[in-house]
């Protein structure tokens, strides 16, 4: 039979016990806990905005946790913001590509992965969205896609991103289709490849049509607005 003393004994050893285990654990918690701020608050990246330095950006899209954790939806909000920066401001342009031709290969392969992983979704969409479509419709949505096609490319003026300003971070044409074809799946390269001979089949047609062509043309340049 446990004495009352044995009890208070034993009651004591546990509290002590217990106040020992905490006092080792208390650091490790701490420690990890401040692992956290730095690895998941302080070491990521904030989203560019139109103010965000051109090497900032350019660093946003290699980190890991930077482009990758955004959204498809947020994705396409900081293409607003974006693009317009990349196109008409050419010191930002020139020093963006700096920081990208200087990068490590490894940087420089972050950045293309993360970039491909984030259109790769909205060029799948505009496919997808094509072949959901009954065939009496698809043409009208090609329509649509051309126009929108034309006005992203044209709201680029005069600028241009050619494989010399890339530097050693530009792909070969083999390296570009080893990187394709480990970024998709046969279904999805096989659709899309239909997808795209389906525009230009339409495009043909719309260039070889005067009255058509000076329709696009209206509705690009209405677009461009």
């Amino acid at each position: 039979m446990i004495t009352r003393t044995a009890s208070l004994r034993i009651r004591w050893l546990r509290h002590h016990r217990a106040r020992l285990v905490a006092l080792a654990v208390t650091p490790v918690l701490v420690l990890g806990l401040l692992w956290l701020l730095v690895t998941q608050v302080l070491m990521v990246p904030a989203v560019p905005d139109e103010q965000t330095p051109p090497a900032d950006v350019a660093r946003f899209l290699m980190h890991n946790k930077g482009l990758p954790r955004l959204s498809t939806a947020r994705f396409e909000t900081w293409l607003d913001v974006f693009v317009p920066r990349l196109a008409k401001d050419p010191a930002f342009r020139e020093r963006f590509l700096v920081e990208y031709r200087t990068a490590s290969s490894e940087d420089q392969s972050a950045f293309r992965e993360h970039l491909f992983d984030a259109f790769k979704p909205l060029v799948m969409r505009d496919v997808d969205a094509y072949f959901a479509l009954p065939e009496f419709e698809q043409q009208t949505y090609l329509d649509e896609r051309i126009v929108e096609y034309n006005r992203v490319g044209r709201s680029w003026g005069d600028a241009t991103i050619s494989k010399g300003m890339l530097g050693g971070g530009a792909l070969s044409p083999t390296e570009a289709m080893n990187f394709l074809f480990r970024k998709t799946t046969a279904q999805e390269r096989e659709t899309a490849l239909a997808y795209a001979q389906a525009l230009a089949a339409r495009i043909e047609v719309i260039l070889g049509d005067p009255d058509l062509t000076a329709d696009f043309e209206a509705r690009i340049a209405a677009a461009l607005k």
